[in-house]
């Protein structure tokens, strides 16, 4: 071969690989930075007219867009009646991404009742207390009432960072009403101790859904277990979990830990619609 047919080798090689790069990066920041709004539809006999939640979780820090604009705006494009955050909203010790969470949520207080659960990394007394002057509503084993309308719903929100076998939320909470509908705002989910306490809906965050996804095998990793669909076993990783007349919803949040990635897995808000039965 001639130095000119190999130099024209090496540059379709260098071009190829270029372009696999940029193939590559693109479908990064298409599955790790591109939003997602996912909607769910509960249906409830305690509403009388239908009630718009957004869920938003697992932020870490991250940002979409300068001063997480196209975040704002695509809550704003919901309409909601109240923002319900279920915590990780920055990585700990993460004092940049903690400057931006509180941005985010005191910008979204000053618009919306804004409700906030923290998760393992953004539990510090400080933040809370910074939240709380930004006007959100943060339920450390409280509960809180949101009114729309002539409608009227009960929050409750926790913070475990854990469980133990025998947890309970009774021991800390009444019945749920049977006249009023309940949500209850938790970080890290639970599905036995959830669906036995019989709130209407729980939201949660903290699974990432995996983070990557891969078809037929689902999520890499959940709860310590890699490929938790090969094991055997329930697997509450993401979306709509439905026992009798409780609900169980987990988001699989907007920012990543502890790796940057994402893959059938888009960032997401969710759009929670609560519409009377039919």
């Amino acid at each position: 071969m001639t130095k000119r047919g190999k130099r024209g080798v090496r540059f379709r090689w260098w071009m190829g690989a270029l372009l696999a790069f940029l193939l590559l990066l693109a479908l990064w920041w298409q599955q790790t930075c591109a939003l997602v709004t996912t909607e769910v539809a509960i249906e409830s006999g305690k509403v009388s007219a239908p009630l718009t939640l957004v869920q938003l979780s697992d932020l870490h820090g991250a940002t979409f867009g300068g001063g997480n604009r196209a975040l704002l705006s695509r809550v704003e494009r919901q309409e909601p009646d109240a923002v319900l955050v279920t915590g990780d909203m920055y990585t700990r010790d993460d004092e940049r991404g903690r400057a931006t969470a509180l941005a985010l949520l005191g910008e979204l207080a000053g618009q919306y009742p804004v409700y906030f659960v923290p998760g393992e990394h953004d539990g510090e007394e400080g933040f809370l207390s910074a939240l709380r002057q930004r006007g959100v509503t943060v339920l450390d084993y409280e509960t809180a009432e949101l009114t729309v309308g002539e409608e009227t719903i009960l929050l409750y929100g926790i913070d475990n960072q854990s469980y133990t076998g025998t947890f309970d939320l009774h021991n800390a909470f009444p019945t749920p009403p049977e006249d009023r509908f309940s949500i209850l705002l938790a970080h890290i989910p639970n599905a036995r101790a959830f669906f036995a306490f019989g709130a209407d809906l729980t939201l949660c965050g903290d699974t990432h859904g995996g983070q990557v996804r891969l078809p037929l095998l689902g999520p890499a990793q959940v709860d310590g277990r890699w490929f938790p669909r090969l094991q055997g076993g329930p697997i509450y990783d993401k979306g709509l979990y439905t026992k009798g007349e409780t609900n169980l919803f987990i988001s699989s949040g907007l920012g990543n830990y502890p790796l940057p990635l994402r893959l059938f897995n888009r960032p997401e808000v969710v759009r929670i619609t609560i519409r009377p039965a039919k």
